[in-house]
């Protein structure tokens, strides 16, 4: 599936999703995706270093996946956002990130839980999950 389709898919999946990117796995920016009127806390050049040490962060954790499994997401929350990484198959990971201060409007937009279950979902490719 193309980069950006899969990222406005993940987009049009909540609307407490801020911001997704795709990145090689050494964290170079690929593919991104900004809710209007989102603005980032992070200039370019910041985002870029975080992207590339979370990258680092997953590739070190991989390593440890013949004992105990694939990893199926990262979290890290911070006080104004919360980000959460997922592997997109062997050379690619996508970043998720929500507001920290994102409220619920209805039944089918969450926080956390919710997000990582739609991104899940929506990776395994399997119709009856998204």
């Amino acid at each position: 599936m193309d980069a950006a389709k899969l990222l406005q898919i993940i987009m049009d999946s909540d609307v407490n999703i801020r911001h997704s990117v795709i990145t090689d796995i050494e964290g170079n920016i690929i593919s991104v995706n900004h809710r209007p009127g989102v603005v980032n806390y992070l200039s370019e050049d910041e985002t870029a270093a975080s992207l590339k040490r979370a990258a680092s962060a997953w590739k070190a954790r991989k390593q440890l996946s013949p004992k105990i499994g694939r990893g199926l997401y990262a979290v890290a929350a911070f006080e104004k956002i919360t980000r959460i990484t997922f592997p997109l198959g062997n050379d690619h990971l996508i970043f998720v990130s929500m507001g920290s201060d994102t409220t619920r409007m209805d039944l089918h937009e969450g926080g956390q839980k919710q997000i990582i279950e739609h991104v899940l979902n929506i990776l395994s490719r399997d119709p009856t999950k998204a």
